[in-house]
């Protein structure tokens, strides 16, 4: 049976965010006012489980899978499960992070006992459910996968009118320092798991928007979400994790320097080479950067008077240093 992969979008950053409401004010809708909630933002790898009539299909962030072909074991961790999932109803796709030892190095979640689920948001039709209470209420624990788990709310709502630049400049400073706490120590992974160290960041839900939508499905979702991560996971290298304007740069170099950081360069390892460097995969891994950075670079590179051909080359000539480097 040919199951169509179902893609989660991407989530930008907070200027982004408000680039976007600049571009609709222009197109004669107001910026709106948004009360947010937090969860936290794990450090693993985006996964969904799709529930269809014809059976249940795992898919990575970019592919559909299979036991015969995995990502970091989801697959045959959703085939293990594949009863519990058929039982829901059809029509849902299921997004979490599949998160734990073996999926990402270096933090919290890394060191739990096992890989577990943590499931933030719910597509079904064109509603997307993000509210933790909801998200259980479709979810039932009985007989639930002991890995699966909905992420909870992380934090007080923080509300942002994007018509003022004082609430945007307000919201930015609340949000650095939340950030910041969260890098230093995961509250979910301590308080679930009782295990101390880094946290990644933060990604906003929008849970009141007025003026609201007139239809709230995934693409208006995704223009009023945004995510900021620590210092340590930057897939670019601003000053601070939350900003209201784009970052500016002088020249070339500096764009580079901004935009190709070790971050994004570990993200595009894992991504598409499984985390091993090996000359034949070198175009593939250059091909993945030079995408994503053009796809998270539109702001800076506007900002900056800058376009895409003028430094292109340099970004690429930069990542196939570092792939090659020995």
């Amino acid at each position: 049976m040919s199951i169509q992969h179902v893609s989660w979008p991407s989530i930008e950053l907070f200027h982004n965010c408000v680039g976007t409401f600049d571009l609709l004010a222009d197109l004669g809708r107001p910026r709106p006012v948004i009360e947010y909630r937090a969860k936290v933002k794990l450090h693993g790898t985006t996964c969904a489980v799709q529930v269809t009539p014809g059976g249940v299909f795992a898919q990575s962030r970019t592919q559909m899978l299979s036991p015969e072909a995995d990502y970091k074991g989801f697959a045959a961790w959703v085939h293990a499960h594949r009863d519990w999932f058929a039982a829901l109803e059809p029509g849902l796709v299921v997004f979490g992070e599949w998160c734990g030892p073996g999926v990402e190095k270096g933090m919290a979640i890394s060191n739990a006992s096992a890989r577990h689920f943590a499931v933030f948001a719910i597509q079904a039709g064109e509603q997307v459910l993000f509210e933790p209470d909801a998200l259980a209420a479709t979810l039932p624990r009985a007989g639930a996968p002991s890995e699966l788990r909905v992420l909870p709310w992380e934090g007080a709502p923080l509300q942002v009118d994007f018509a003022s630049r004082a609430s945007l400049d307000a919201a930015a400073a609340e949000l650095n320092q939340r950030v910041a706490r969260v890098e230093q120590e995961d509250p979910r992974v301590k308080q679930e798991f009782g295990i101390s160290g880094l946290g990644e960041g933060l990604v906003l839900y929008p849970v009141r928007i007025e003026p609201a939508p007139a239809a709230f499905d995934k693409d208006a979702l995704a223009q009023a979400m945004f995510k900021d991560k620590g210092e340590k996971h930057r897939s670019a290298g601003t000053k601070t994790a939350v900003a209201v304007d784009a970052a500016v740069v002088a020249s070339v170099q500096d764009f580079v320097t901004l935009m190709v950081t070790d971050a994004r360069l570990q993200q595009g390892l894992q991504t598409v080479c499984g985390g091993t460097r090996e000359p034949r995969q070198t175009a593939t891994f250059i091909a993945w950067l030079a995408a994503d950075v053009q796809k998270e670079s539109v702001a800076e590179l506007e900002a900056s008077g800058l376009v895409w051909a003028q430094v292109d080359k340099a970004v690429r000539a930069a990542a196939r240093t570092w792939f090659l480097r020995p």
